[in-house]
């Protein structure tokens, strides 16, 4: 059965007193990432369930995982003065033990 986008929804659910949350999801980015730490940290990520399209996954993670990170918005003056810094990096790299005259 093909479900809209709308959908495909990725839930995660977890309450105050247990140290662990739930996530269920269709989103192919984020199961692959689910199954490479349950791969590499089965003690911390678990899979639980498949669905039987195998298109959505429920695993369980630490609590402690789940985070709120909006992205900075940087103003002009930050971007030039990140740039320069990058820039003056890059040269200071690119002349690494080159013999200075």
């Amino acid at each position: 059965m093909n479900m809209a986008r709308y959908e495909q929804e990725t839930i995660i659910g977890f309450n105050e007193e247990e140290k662990t949350a739930g996530i269920y999801t269709h989103n192919k980015v984020l199961r692959q990432k689910l199954e490479a730490l349950a791969r590499d940290r089965p003690e911390d990520c678990r899979l639980v369930k498949v669905s039987r399209s195998g298109r959505a996954v429920d695993y369980v993670i630490p609590k402690s995982w789940i985070k709120i990170a909006p992205n900075r918005v940087l103003s002009d003056a930050e971007k030039i003065q990140r740039r320069n810094a990058i820039k003056k990096a890059n040269f200071a790299l690119d002349n690494a033990g080159r013999p200075q005259d």
